[in-house]
């Protein structure tokens, strides 16, 4: 083998390396099974969201295997941002489920949220409410996801 076919697969080999570490870190190797349609999400802050019933602006992405799916990719005419709730260190890395939530909910949220919170966030849309869902408990509020146009 010659010197540039050697680098070519040190390229590629570390390449590889440097996605599977990407994938790693955001919990996609621990997705749970998703249905068509549902996307998954995960932010920097450690919320990891798996959205339902969202309106995409591309769903080709709609039956791609879970791993290859992502909220980004399907609205990239969106920019998400995360906003995690406090929770027992060993529910942080839990993949939480995310829906639009009724109007009441959203309007409770809005109104608890405190004003600092709500000075970052004008011009973005609430899109989801995350829960952890315990066995036999009440759910847990794991975060909401918000966006604003890209």
């Amino acid at each position: 083998m010659g010197w540039f076919t050697k680098l070519l697969v040190i390229g590629v080999v570390g390449f590889g390396g440097y996605v599977a570490y990407d994938l790693n870190g955001g919990g996609y190797f621990s997705l749970p099974d998703i249905p068509s349609g549902a996307y998954p999400i995960s932010f920097k802050s450690g919320l990891r969201g798996v959205v339902y019933e969202m309106d995409v602006t591309d769903d080709q992405y709609a039956d791609a295997p879970k791993i290859f799916r992502r909220l980004v990719m399907a609205n990239r005419d969106r920019r998400f941002i995360g906003l995690p709730c406090d929770v027992p260190r060993w529910f942080e890395a839990t993949w939480s489920t995310c829906r639009a939530g009724t109007e009441e909910e959203r309007e409770y949220i809005v109104s608890t949220m405190p004003e600092d919170v709500k000075r970052e966030m004008v011009g973005a849309r609430l899109d989801a409410i995350c829960y952890i869902e315990i066995e036999g408990e009440r759910p847990i509020l794991r975060g909401l996801i918000y966006s604003v146009p890209a």
